[in-house]
């Protein structure tokens, strides 16, 4: 009796540990279209030019130089969260590191909001 609730217990952890996990996931990816965005429309509104033939090679520049920072964080958050969600499974931990990068990343996307 105890093996079955021990048992229950493990894997209503394991899928709570998933779902934090994804729903950091799915933040971390909306949170990189925001932020390009936000950095994409700065860069149009400090050198405005004609969108049409002069800026367009520094608007593809500044996309580059936007994304791939910002791509490897996004990757750093995914692997990085990974393994500290199921490392830390059903601990008091894992919730505040799960709170901590929920924080965070509503706070990145409340920024791109009022920007």
């Amino acid at each position: 009796m105890n093996e079955t609730t021990d048992l229950k217990n493990k894997s209503r952890q394991a899928i709570l540990t998933a779902a934090m996990w994804l729903l950091t996931v799915v933040l971390g990816v909306v949170t990189f279209f925001a932020g390009r965005r936000v950095l994409l429309n700065t860069y149009t509104r400090f050198f405005p030019g004609n969108l049409a033939t002069d800026s367009r090679d520094g608007l593809s520049l500044m996309n580059i130089l936007a994304s791939f920072p910002m791509a490897i964080l996004v990757i750093a958050i995914v692997i990085g969260g990974f393994e500290l969600h199921f490392r830390k499974a059903g601990t008091q931990e894992s919730r505040w590191i799960f709170a901590y990068t929920l924080a965070v990343e509503a706070g990145f996307l409340l920024l791109a909001l009022y920007l």
